[in-house]
């Protein structure tokens, strides 16, 4: 197999493709935040989907529906800094994906990547991880909007969660954040060809 990097860079290539399959699962899957709507009824939170809510039947009584699901448009999302952590994380998860895609790449095909190209995908994955994290940080200002309110027994509030608790996708999200600043600094060692070794 013929490849321009490193063992660094091998590693590097590996270690953007499992980080950039953290975000974009935990970004998709939501299970950010659990709360209970009735006792032993859980519900789950993310940014533009939910899991185990309310809806009314035919009847026009309210039941709960045990299922996971997206808000049927962008302006149904509850908060508008849920709509933005939309935003931000899934355009900082799509970039670190296509990011990932070309490191994996250069293991297979010689000259794809070298020493400057290898740094600028780093400058990417640094960008990426920064949108990401900005998202993460501003979906707590959401926790006021009623789903969640009902969901966190009224407790909850911007950066206060109350009875409710983190899940699993945040802790995929946060993972994999740190994960792309790692692989941002491995970058620059990630290959042995310089600028110019094509000529």
């Amino acid at each position: 197999m013929a490849t321009s990097l490193t063992a660094l860079g091998i590693l590097w290539a590996f270690l953007s493709l499992v980080s950039a399959l953290a975000c974009s699962t935990g970004f998709y899957l939501p299970y950010w935040i659990k709360g209970e709507l009735t006792k032993g009824f859980a519900t789950y939170f993310g940014s533009f989907r939910r899991c185990n809510y309310p809806v009314l039947n035919d009847k026009g009584q309210i039941e709960l529906l045990e299922a996971c699901g997206r808000y049927s448009t962008f302006a149904d999302i509850p908060s508008p800094w849920w709509q933005a952590t939309t935003v931000l994380v899934g355009v900082g998860s799509g970039l670190s994906l296509l990011l990932a895609v070309t490191a994996c790449a250069a293991c297979c095909i010689s000259y794809l990547i070298h020493g400057r190209m290898a740094k600028i995908v780093g400058f990417f994955q640094f960008l990426s991880a920064v949108l990401i994290a900005v998202g993460v940080a501003l979906y707590p200002l959401g926790w006021d909007n009623i789903e969640v309110q009902q969901a966190c027994g009224g407790q909850s509030k911007p950066y206060q969660l109350g009875p409710c608790e983190f899940s699993y996708s945040a802790h995929l999200l946060v993972g994999g954040t740190v994960l792309l600043l790692v692989c941002s600094t491995l970058s620059c060692k990630a290959s042995r060809l310089k600028p110019g070794s094509f000529r």
